[in-house]
This record gives C-alpha cells, structure tokens and sequence, in this order.
C-alpha cells in the first residue's frame, strides 16, 4: 500500500512541477507519509525553497482523492494566498480564498463547501474568530476536515521575528482538533527557542521534521561602508550587470520611493512596493516582478512571507534588517530555481535609529498596556480603537498591537462590543518577566545580525548556525570564503556625485491634510473628524531635504542640533528650490513657525530666506503657551492638540496676498496644517508651506 501510495506522490510531485523525472527531495515523503498514513501532527522546519507547500497539496490530493475533507490553510498574508492558489490549481486541487478583498464571492464559496466542492482553502488567522466565517463554514468545513495547514508558523511564537498576535487564535483552535485529523505547521526562520515555543502552542504530539538551511545557489556579502549616496551609486553600477530580476528591501516607505525614483532616473526598471501603495498597485508590481518586467521592486518588508519567484535572481539589502532571521526570511525568496543567485546587505549609519524602533516595539510594555486597560476602564460606554488615539499618545498601530496584546491574554481583561472595547471583570497583571525576556531577546537577535555582518567566518555557515543548524558546513561562495568582495563596482565617486545631486534636486512634497484629528481642536474651535475647509487648509508644499539623506539632509541635522543656526548655504539651496517650484500663485510674504525653546533657529532662517526671494518677512505668529515637543507626540490626535490654543495670529497689511510659512522639520503634518489654517481663518491669502527636512515614515 506504502509502495502505491508513494508511486501516486511521484505523480503529483512530477505533474505540480511539469518535470517527469522529478523526485522529492530528502524529507517530503516522510512528511506526506505523516500527514496521509499516520494522521499525525508535525512541525516542518525546512529552507526556503524546499518545498513546503509540494508537503501539504500532494497530501491534500492523496487525502481527497481517498475521501478525506478538505484542507484549511491558515496563512498570514494575501501575497502568500494568491502565489499558493496558482501552484495549487497545478495538482488540480479546487482551491479558493476567504478574505476582506472578496466579499462578494464568499455565498458562491460557501455553496460550494456545503457541497463539498473545494479541496483547499485559504484563510487568515483572523478568519477563525469571525462569527459569520465560523456559523456559514462551521459544518461543511469543520464537520469534516482533512488536514488543517498552519503556514509560516513562526508567527505563533511571539519569541519568533514576525510574531502576529492573531496567530494566537489559532492555538486553542489546534488542541481541539479530532485526533484522526492531521495537522502541518510550516516555517523556514525558527531556532530551537522558537521551535519549542511552537510544539508547546500547538499541544499534544507534534513531531518535527527538520532539515538543513544552507542554500547551494546564494552568494553571500555585505558592505557597511557606504554613506546613503555611495549605495545609490553601488545599485546604479551592479544592477545593469546583473541577469534577471530581483528585490531591493528598504526599511521605509520614504527610502523605498527614494531608490526606485534614483534608479528610474538612471534608466533601471525599478517600482516602489509598500504598505502606503494600494493593494491593486501592488499587485500588479508583485506580477510584473513574475513576469521580469521590472528589473527590481524596491520593497519595505510588506514584500516579504509568500511572495515565491523561484528564479529571482538577487536580493539586495539597501539597510541592514532588526535580526538575522528576518535576513534569512527575505534574502532565502533569492535563488529557488537558479545555480546562482546574490544576496548581499548594504549597512547605513541610519539603519540603528530605525531599528531600535522596531525593535523597541516588539511587544507592547506595560505602560501602554495599563494606559489602555485605565483608559477603558474609565469609559461609561467603551472606546474604539480610533478613540483610543484620542486618549493614549502612541501611534494607532501600537494602540491596536496593545489591544490585540489584551484579547489573547486569559482569560482577557478586555471583551469587545461592536467597534468598542469594555473592562472585563478579570484581574489583570502585566507579564513583566515575560517582557523582559522577549525584550533581551530582540536585542540578542540584533546582535547576531551585526556579528553576521562583521564578516567574521562564512556567511551561509552563520546564518545557519544562528537559526539552529549546526551541521552547517562553510558554503565557499560568500564573500568571505572568496576573499573577495562579490559585485565589487570600483570607483563610484562619478556615480556618487550623481547620486547626491538626484537626492539635493529631487522633489520633496508635504501633502496637506484634510481632517482634523479625533477630539478636535476645542480651544481653536475645529470641530473633532470633521474634514477641513479648502479655504483653512494649506496648498501642497515642499521641502528642502530628506532628514539626515544626502549631503544637505546631513548638514541640516547638523545645523540644527550642533550649530543651532542654518547656514547661508541652507538658505540659498532654499531659495533656489522656492524659484524653480514657483508656485502660483506666488508668495507675497515669508511667515516662520515660532518656538520656545528655539526662538530664534526658524525665524533667523526665514529672515534670511525672505531676503533671497526679495520678499516681505513677517512674524505673524506668536506662542501663547508653551508646548512639548512634536517630536514627543506619537499620534496624530496629540500632535494636534499639543498645538491647541499655544499661537495666535498678530494681524498685518497685505495678509491677504499669499505667502510662504516656514518651519524646520515636517513630519506628521499638523505643524503646517493648524499654522495654515489660524492665518487663514485670520485672512491670509493661498499658504503655501515650506520645510528644511522631512522625516522618515516606517512601515
């Protein structure tokens, strides 16, 4: 039976991959035989480009075609699910999709459970505690299950590098499977500390198949030599050498539409792929890429779990990653199906202040946790999470992140009723150790990214190492195994040069807002949601430089913080960029930001400006309480309310004309939004704003 049933594999692994010799490769058998034969629970820690997904839909096949139920596949991302209903449809397997971008399929897929008509489907984590997923496919799908697939099961270990809370669900859900029902959870990035997290989450008897993580075909190298314009210069000079096509990951949203406008202004075929690019954008980039007609997508790690082109043929790193198993995660979508293939890390001296970031947030610390649960507790009726953001000054995203924190703890301290989330009656103290814990963690993952990208032995044998594979032999393909550095372009100054005038030329828009924050403005007088009058708000604006990018964006910082005075060069930049944005219509008057603990740094600057462009100077605004630090304001609703009531407009003849208003450093907006909106409500003419800097936005 064992020997009928493994030739039938052979024939669904040869059909799936269109080669009629192809064989498994160590260790897939072993698992179809797990799933099919023993009805077993196992845990598959495999490479990248094993194979995981030739595992579980052979299985599927051979368990459908012996009467089985279908498959769930619990998977984290849309990208994942669209790449697996393709190679799905390759073994005939009838697989579809339940998610928020296809409402209006979701009766016909329904109808078709009831008649067991689907092989295969595909949801998020979340889907499982949604009461209309679970009453419309509770009997046609779980009455009758055949295997339930966890994939990319690191997400269940909050020790892991994408930890997603929602995962969580699925744990209770696990344990309560029939035990004649299989179950397979799959991840390419878990160490032993993960992988133990893992089989303890997913309870009784998960076996675990585990295999090497070198990859024959990756070329390994990193350089941490590079100013931001120099690694402009490197992806201008390697990529048009290069065969193929690939991706280029940004920490970013900003440094992702950075280098994809710097390379298409050096004729390489390169798109921006982010979280603030719609979803339709991004999957028609996300094809393009398939089909190799871009040369790269410069991507923030929204391109990441599931996205499978087997023969891409380099991943670049334009900043370094917060852990060595993200790095494994993104530099492993390289060379599938290729002999050779490159991944190599470019460091910047930006990339820590970022990471910290995220690294800082991998779990919600008990402040924020406490500040939610009291501010809630406090409430008559509830609070959403958008009225959370009224009250609690961290970013919405955060807020969300503490709330989902609260819903897995059990028993819960918060139930949720409609949009709003009330006190339960438990108990609730704050996991301290547990967060410490987790905290040394991310910083232990941190540092053996940097111990990797120090170049200290072979990169393919530490990468493995770190991720728990110990056999690792040294791959004799990195750069450190060559002795010399891979793609080494030569001199770049010529590039260089180029690369720091695109960056000191290149556009830089400030987009006004169009709604005033959750709770208003009160003292002001603007109403809380409601969208802002074309005749208060402020036309699109420029800025002069990216925080910290370039050579202008270096001196800025500089100029600011050291010198607390700009220089006659950041003025004269200034005003040149003025004159060639000419807005119209043009401005009359140079009005500046005014603050108390630098009283003089914008106005100083504006005067000067004022004087360039041969227009008036006005100080037309004037702080009337004192104010913290935007730069302390983590949201949108205290950014603004940190300016309620603190300027007042001082008249002046001609206000009615238009002008310019000056400030330092745009970064959410509401400094340039409530400033425009007092001078016009006070009569000014068209406003157009104008910044030294624009900060960075993260993922």
């Amino acid at each position: 039976m064992n020997d009928r049933l493994r030739e039938r594999a052979e024939e669904l692994l040869r059909a799936a991959l269109g080669t009629p010799d192809a064989n498994f490769r160590e260790g897939q058998w072993e698992a179809i035989r797990s799933i099919v034969v023993d009805r077993a629970r196992l845990l598959l820690v495999r490479r990248t480009g094993w194979g995981k997904s030739i595992v579980y839909f052979v299985a599927t096949k051979l368990l459908r075609e012996a009467g089985g139920g279908p498959t769930l596949i619990i998977s984290p991302l849309l990208a994942l699910m669209r790449n697996q209903l393709t190679a799905a449809g390759g073994l005939g397997l009838r697989a579809v999709t339940i998610n928020s971008t296809n409402e209006q399929d979701w009766d016909a897929i329904y109808a078709q459970l009831n008649r067991n008509e689907i092989d295969v489907l595909f949801v998020a984590p979340e889907r499982l505690t949604n009461r209309a997923f679970l009453e419309q496919a509770g009997t046609p799908l779980f009455g009758r299950l055949g295997l339930l697939v966890v994939d990319e099961a690191h997400c269940i270990s909050d020790w892991g590098h994408d930890f997603r809370p929602d995962y969580r669900r699925i744990t209770s859900f696990a344990r309560y499977l029939p035990v004649n029902v299989p179950m397979l959870a799959t991840t390419a990035t878990a160490d032993d500390t993960v992988v133990h997290d893992v089989v303890e989450q997913l309870g009784r008897d998960v076996a675990i198949n585990r295999g090497p993580l070198g990859r024959a075909s990756l070329r390994l190298d990193v350089r941490s030599d590079l100013t931001y314009a120099q690694r402009l210069a490197w992806l201008a000079d390697v990529l048009p050498r290069l065969p193929g096509s690939g991706i280029i990951y940004t920490l970013t949203k900003r440094d992702a539409n950075v280098v994809a406008d710097w390379l298409q202004s050096q004729q390489i075929n390169a798109l921006a792929y982010h979280g603030g690019i719609d979803d339709e954008p991004r999957r028609a980039r996300e094809d393009m890429l398939l089909r190799d007609e871009v040369k790269a997508l410069v991507a923030t790690s929204a391109l990441g779990m599931g996205f499978d082109k087997p023969n891409l043929a380099f991943v670049f790193h334009f900043q370094s990653t917060p852990s060595i198993m993200h790095y494994y995660q993104e530099v492993g979508r390289a060379g599938r199906a290729l002999d050779d293939a490159y991944g190599i890390m470019l460091i910047g001296p930006e990339d820590e202040e970022i990471i910290e970031f995220f690294v800082a947030n991998a779990l919600p610390p008990a402040t924020l946790v406490n500040e939610v649960l009291d501010a809630i507790e406090r409430s008559d009726d509830g609070l959403s999470t958008a009225t959370l953001a009224g009250v609690v000054n961290v970013p919405p995203k955060r807020i969300t992140g503490a709330i989902r924190f609260l819903e897995l703890e059990e028993p819960s301290p918060v139930a949720k009723v409609a949009t709003r989330y009330h006190r339960t009656a438990v108990p609730y103290t704050y996991p301290a150790e547990r967060a410490h814990n987790l905290a040394e963690r991310r910083y232990a993952d941190r540092s053996k990214l940097l111990s990797y990208a120090a170049k200290t032995g072979c990169l393919m044998q530490n990468l493995s190492r770190d991720l728990g594979d110990l056999t690792a032999p040294p791959c004799g393909r990195c750069a450190v195994c060559t002795g010399t550095a891979l793609l080494d372009p030569g001199d770049l100054s010529e590039l260089t040069a180029r690369a720091e005038d695109f960056l000191s030329s290149r556009v830089i828009g400030l987009t006004p807002r169009k709604q005033w924050p959750q709770g208003g403005l009160p003292i002001f007088g603007f109403e809380s949601n409601r969208v802002i009058p074309p005749e208060l708000r402020a036309e699109p604006g420029r800025a002069l430089a990216l925080w910290q990018i370039g050579t202008i964006g270096r001196r800025v910082r500089r100029e600011k913080y050291t010198e607390n005075f700009f220089s006659d060069e950041t003025v004269q930049a200034a005003a040149a960029l003025i004159r060639a944005w000419a807005p119209d219509p043009a401005p009359s008057w140079v009005v500046p930001m005014v603050s108390t603990r630098h009283p003089k740094l914008v106005p100083d600057f504006a005067r000067r400006l004022a004087d360039a462009l041969g227009i008036r100077y006005v100080e037309a605004l004037r702080k009337i309480r004192p104010t913290d630090e935007q730069k302390a304001m983590e949201n949108s609703s205290f950014r603004a309310r940190n300016l309620d009531g603190s300027l007042e407009v001082i008249p002046f003849d001609g206000m009615e004309l238009p002008g310019l208003f000056v400030d330092d450093m745009h970064d959410s907006g509401w400094t340039v939004t409530v400033a425009a909106a007092l001078l016009r409500r006070a009569g000014a003419g068209t406003v157009w704003p104008f910044t030294i800097s624009k900060a960075a936005e993260k993922e």
